[in-house]
């Protein structure tokens, strides 16, 4: 799976380690198409906005239609 890199700043990419298993899933409920949501959470700071941010890119990538809103 192609790393995905997020400017998170002017002048400042990131590259996240440890995402391909999230990622894949992402991909994967693209794919059967779901009828229930699926729920984030975590500790403030954990990285799931980024995580979110990351789908949104990989299914943009993929050929889906994404609209994505910044939390900040």
């Amino acid at each position: 799976m192609k790393k995905i890199r997020l400017a998170l700043a002017p002048g400042l990419k990131v590259q996240f380690s440890d995402r391909e298993h999230a990622l894949r899933k992402v991909e994967e409920w693209a794919k059967e198409s779901t009828w229930l949501p699926e729920v984030v959470f975590g500790p403030e700071g954990c990285g799931k906005a980024a995580w979110l941010w990351q789908s949104a890119v990989l299914l943009k990538e993929l050929g889906y239609h994404v609209v994505y809103v910044d939390p900040l």
